[in-house]
């Protein structure tokens, strides 16, 4: 190898990149310029390199026509063995399967499985320095690309570096987040130090001239006129080598050379009528001029000399051969090898057998989730009506409904027969996604199918969708025989699904029959996604009694091992919304985040905005307004985001209120946003529906209608409406003066809500605000029990609020009340367990502002608090208070 002339920065640049990955920064670097200018021996030295700093090389190359993802399947099955036992791997798996041999792959999950795939890539290879090299990058597939694109900006804090090459006057990848190298041609001097170093020293002057006169700078050029000495061309070059062979040999070469990518010795004696020692014959005679050998594949020397080799044929000769090539490979029926002969096909001008082809490829690439494949094996299998079909089943996949129902209306009306139907359906779905629900119902009707089971499933979910229930059941039901009766599984778990959720709100033991029923027939098929699907089911029914669901832990559990990490993210966030109940904010404010994170990640939008809108309730009710207002705002913004979106930022606005001890605000803030959720029997049964029937019923108006809607609600199936309901009616009863009634209602709200913890200390510390004023039950220990609670979790706004009701009820608390025990020496000093809190926060070198935030009190509080700690222990300064606290714990006994 002559070595590197006249790439000083690019080396360096690529010197750098490497240099970075031990530091953990990677990303994509992507090497541009024409053929033979140099790209693969920078790629090379980015190799050498990486390998001298002990990182992990892996290589792969793009072909043409190589299918999806075929480099990166080519790198990572090359260097990599049995699957990893790597936990963080566990969502990736199956989305890794589809493209390594040996791992358990499955089919594609979320509206796009490159963000899968892509994700999966980074975390594989992120355990360890690794730098992935990838050739010819121009022949890439568009699944590629998109997974290129990703790591671009997955891999910027990741120890992960591609360095891929393409050829800029081909089709080069365009990738957002990318560096890119172009490499230029060499200018005279530099032409010439590089045709020394090939030469092994000095050149002599008709070499040098022409070098100087006919290689114009390409690197390629210059080694092949150095060794050739004679042809002022490449392609004279090749030619002449052409020319050297037999005829039969020569032939055997433009055939593989039509063939394209690697000369393939297994195919040519079909395409030319060759015998097997002909064949082998004329590769040997080719070699090392025309094509090389490396490792146990066999190379054309370079891209161009296949080019210069394909040059040497009439049109005719290359239809003859391109149509005998695409027969040899349909014959063989390779991975690869139908995408190759649907091009060929087309280059011999067999346009309708390569559009077939090219059809079936792309449904192959639906089904197993190469996306961006399927699309441009659609733009080239042309514009006919199973196309069209397919393009709106593909656009719908992708998340873009809009597209599809306007690209297939578009051509509806020119499709006939079976065609017409499917389109229909397909439109119908599109309709579905963009909540379009009479759209789809005409659609459906025009398909003429009324008794096939794809269509009543979509026709229930139609119906379901504007909330006609009972519509919807009776579809559902007709679906699931008629599934039934064909055989297909997959609707009839569609339709069952589908019926539990119509029958849910009137009878919750039904839909739980109808859920087991998904769930057997799915496990029975081996239908993961439906299983999955019928376990968070069966757990939302859960969690209308319980803040947590074993069953929502398990979907959660088989949606990472399968990759539905969609259905993994929703079992995540029901968990978070339990937590919030049971165990407060605090708890729930993690979890939601994560959840918001991997949503964002994979492009989940909808569920992103879930994740936000329970992140803000978090916030809100830790009286951080301001965090809660941007995370309703970014909720709101996303795209396809659910009613409820829409609808509880009022809500969220109106706990900050109450929390506040305003309930005058809170209750209309309620009543906004939750008056957007009434009606609607197809949205969820937010918790949020008991409190605002006690808030009415506390202030005085409305709260008789506020408690009857909620009583003939379904969300008193949840048991927190329903206990926030006993709450409600047990201060009506003791404003009516039965104070024996209200007591035994409000016994049945903490019974009712007694797994939800902090939700019931919240709505009865409400509650018990009527039962001080108005004399009934026995508020006082209440308050007492909840008031250490929200001390013991520093939740000091809640604290407050049952500081003034046991004040207001004559029971004052000692507002000095903190968390630390006081050692005796600070007690004999009059020092209480609230300064007891601040001192040793002192201790620890926070200022006053940052133990405010610490212990939920205000500047003003803690300064009177750090006065008082001076005074008291005599103190100089805080430099002094951190010495008597020093002194104090080595004290002996403490006490309260």
């Amino acid at each position: 190898m002559a070595g590197m002339v006249g790439r000083d920065a690019e080396t360096a640049l690529v010197h750098g990149l490497v240099d970075g990955v031990d530091d953990g920064r990677g990303g994509v670097l992507l090497v541009l310029g024409e053929a033979g200018i140099g790209k693969t021996r920078l790629l090379a030295e980015a190799a050498r390199h990486a390998r001298g700093r002990g990182l992990a090389v892996l290589t792969g190359r793009a072909v043409q026509s190589g299918g999806a993802y075929r480099p990166l399947a080519e790198a990572l099955a090359r260097h990599l063995g049995d699957e990893p036992d790597d936990p963080g791997l566990r969502p990736y798996r199956a989305a890794l399967g589809r493209i390594l041999p040996g791992w358990s792959g499955g089919p594609p999950a979320g509206p796009d499985p490159v963000l899968l795939l892509g994700e999966g890539i980074a975390r594989l290879l992120g355990g360890r320095g690794t730098v992935l090299v990838l050739e010819d990058l121009h022949w890439a597939d568009a699944d590629t690309r998109a997974v290129l694109e990703y790591l671009a900006g997955a891999l910027r804090d990741r120890p992960v570096l591609v360095v891929g090459s393409a050829r800029d006057d081909e089709d080069p990848p365009r990738l957002a987040g990318a560096r890119t190298v172009r490499l230029r041609r060499l200018d005279g001097p530099r032409a010439l130090e590089l045709a020394r170093r090939c030469a092994g020293g000095d050149l002599p002057a008709p070499v040098r001239e022409l070098v100087l006169g006919k290689s114009d700078g390409l690197p390629l050029l210059v080694e092949e006129l150095v060794a050739g000495g004679r042809a002022p061309t490449l392609a004279a070059l090749v030619a002449e080598r052409l020319a050297a062979l037999s005829p039969d040999g020569r032939r055997i070469l433009q055939a593989a050379a039509v063939l394209g990518g690697d000369p393939d010795w297994t195919l040519l004696g079909a395409v030319t009528g060759a015998a097997e020692d002909a064949v082998l014959a004329a590769l040997r005679a080719a070699q090392p001029r025309l094509v090389v050998t490396e490792g146990e594949a066999l190379r054309w020397r370079h891209a161009l000399t296949r080019d210069a080799v394909l040059a040497s044929l009439t049109a005719p000769e290359r239809a003859v051969l391109a149509r005998r090539s695409a027969d040899a490979l349909l014959a063989r029926g390779g991975p690869d090898d139908a995408e190759r002969a649907a091009g060929l096909l087309a280059a011999a001008g067999e346009r309708d057998r390569a559009a077939a082809v090219f059809l079936r490829l792309a449904r192959a690439g639906l089904v197993r989730g190469a996306l961006h494949d399927a699309a441009a094996l659609l733009d080239r299998a042309g514009a006919g009506p199973e196309v069209a079909v397919e393009r709106v089943r593909l656009l719908t996949l992708r998340g873009h409904a809009d597209e599809a129902l306007a690209e297939g209306s578009r051509v509806l009306d020119a499709t006939t027969g079976a065609d017409h139907a499917r389109l229909c359906v397909r439109l119908a779905d599109a309709a579905i996604a963009l909540r379009r629900w009479e759209e789809a119902d005409r659609l459906l009707h025009r398909a003429g199918r009324p008794d096939d089971p794809g269509v009543l499933v979509l026709a229930a979910d139609a119906a379901f969708g504007p909330g006609d229930l009972p519509r919807a059941a009776r579809l559902a039901t007709a679906a699931i025989a008629a599934a039934e009766a064909r055989g297909r599984v997959e609707e009839c778990c569609r339709a069952l699904v589908i019926l539990g959720r119509c029958v849910l709100r009137e009878d919750p033991a039904a839909a739980r029959s109808v859920y087991e029923r998904a769930l057997q027939l799915a496990a029975e098929h081996g239908l993961r996604p439906w299983r999955i699907t019928a376990l968070i089911q069966l757990g939302t029914i859960e969690v209308c009694a319980h803040p947590f669901s074993p069953l929502l832990a398990e979907a959660r559990e088989l949606a990472l091992d399968t990759g539905r990490l969609a259905e993994a993210v929703v079992a995540g966030l029901l968990h978070a919304e339990g937590l919030l109940l049971a165990d407060g904010p605090a708890a729930a404010e993690g979890p939601a985040r994560e959840g918001v994170a991997l949503a964002d990640r994979l492009r989940m939008p909808a569920l992103a905005a879930m994740g936000e809108l329970l992140a803000a309730h978090a916030r809100a009710l830790a009286g951080d307004r301001d965090g809660a207002a941007a995370l309703l705002a970014s909720a709101a913004g996303r795209a396809d985001a659910a009613v409820e979106i829409a609808a509880l930022p009022p809500v969220v606005r109106g706990l900050s209120a109450l929390l506040d001890g305003d309930l005058d605000a809170a209750a209309p803030l309620f009543d906004e946003g939750l008056g957007l959720l009434h009606g609607r029997r197809q949205a969820a049964p937010v918790p949020h529906w008991g409190l605002w029937a006690l808030l009415r019923t506390l202030a005085g108006d409305r709260g008789d209608e506020a408690r009857e809607q909620v009583r003939n609600s379904y969300v008193t199936l949840r048991a927190v409406n329903a206990g926030a309901l006993r709450y409600a009616d047990a201060v009506a009863a003791g404003r009516a003066g039965r104070p024996a009634e209200a007591a035994g209602l409000f016994a049945e709200g903490d019974a009712l809500l007694a797994e939800h913890h902090w939700w019931r200390r919240l709505c009865r510390t409400l509650a018990l605000r009527a039962a001080v004023a108005d004399g009934w039950g026995r508020p006082v220990p209440a308050l007492r029990a909840d008031l250490a609670a929200f001390e013991a979790s520093r939740e000091e706004r809640l604290a407050r609020l049952a500081r003034d009701l046991l004040r207001k009820a004559g029971a004052p608390t000692r507002r000095g009340r903190g968390h630390r025990a006081v050692p005796a020496l600070l007690r004999a000093a009059g020092v209480t367990s609230r300064e007891t809190d601040v001192l040793g926060l002192v201790a620890e070198g926070l200022t006053n502002r940052q133990i405010a935030d610490r212990l939920y009190l205000s500047p003003r509080t803690v300064d009177t608090h750090v006065a008082s700690l001076l005074a008291k222990t005599g103190a100089a300064d805080r430099h002094e208070l951190r010495r008597v606290e020093r002194t104090s714990r080595r004290s002996p006994g403490a006490g309260r």
